[in-house]
């Protein structure tokens, strides 16, 4: 009785460890998921993520491996009136989210995804007034 006990004890512990590793895993956001907050001088950060340093904040894209997904965030540090969108361009071809208000300092983020390549991928933000910034190429292979 003592052994089928322990087994039973010893089976919802380890039931229990599991379930515990499994949230923290969802609960904790990856990093390039929430965007760059710095970015170094020539946009490096790995070679599938990039990023360029804006006067009002930091560009970045994060891609995958095989290449069919992409986000792209801007990381707003200053506030003043901003309508932009988020986007990408790979072999020539773009993507874009609808305008958003990025009035307010803070992380705004879309994901792209796309049939898989290992072509290099450039973020983008394009502002309601025309004015568009990319980021250095990111290699998603």
């Amino acid at each position: 009785m003592l052994n089928i006990f322990r087994r039973s004890t010893a089976r919802a512990m380890a039931a229990v460890a599991v379930m515990t590793a499994s949230v923290s895993l969802v609960a904790a956001p990856s990093a390039s998921a929430a965007g760059a907050t710095s970015c170094p001088r020539d946009g490096y950060i790995t070679h599938a993520d990039r990023c360029t340093t804006l006067s009002g904040g930091i560009l970045s894209i994060s891609t995958d491996s095989p290449g069919n997904h992409a986000n792209v965030n801007y990381y707003r540090t200053s506030s003043g009136s901003l309508s932009a969108k988020l986007g990408y361009e790979r072999s020539g071809t773009s993507g874009y989210s609808a305008f958003i208000n990025m009035s307010t300092p803070m992380h705004y983020n879309r994901s792209f995804s796309y049939s898989s390549s290992c072509a290099a991928v450039y973020g983008k933000l394009l502002t309601s007034g025309g004015t568009l910034y990319v980021t250095p190429a990111a290699d998603p292979c």
